[in-house]
């Protein structure tokens, strides 16, 4: 595949780089919309603290799952990675070999996730003994 073309790596280092670019637009719009939203619950608690009502619990869910999500997906990509060089016309086990760094990354982030409920459950599992 590199033999063939010799502007083959230029071509490649071009679109890793437009489509890193392109995520910036949604990282700004993100921002802002997060921006926004802490304002109004801020303007909220504002409005309630002069009106002498109870303060509003802003908690944010935090899904337990997340960490799991994303070592799930790191292990796909790497599956897909292997697969995709092995059926190549010209594979060679060296190719291979690089969809073993995503899968990895993907199991420690399970190992993360499987510790991290692990805590979690223990500690709320555990009587508070201040109360």
């Amino acid at each position: 595949m590199w033999n063939s073309d010799p502007n083959m790596g230029v071509v490649l280092i071009v679109a890793i780089s437009m489509a890193g670019l392109a995520a910036v637009p949604i990282m700004i719009a993100t921002l802002i919309a997060n921006n926004a939203k802490k304002k109004r619950e801020s303007d909220l608690i504002r409005l309630a603290i002069e009106k002498g009502m109870p303060v509003p619990d802003f908690t944010e869910r935090i899904s337990r799952y997340g960490t799991l999500k994303a070592g799930l997906i790191w292990i796909a990509i790497g599956a897909g990675f292997m697969l995709m060089v092995a059926f190549s016309v010209d594979s060679n086990s060296e190719g291979i070999s690089l969809g073993f760094i995503p899968i990895l990354i993907g199991l420690a982030l399970c190992i993360s996730w499987y510790l991290e409920v692990r805590y979690q459950d223990r500690k709320e599992a555990r009587p508070n003994i201040n109360t």
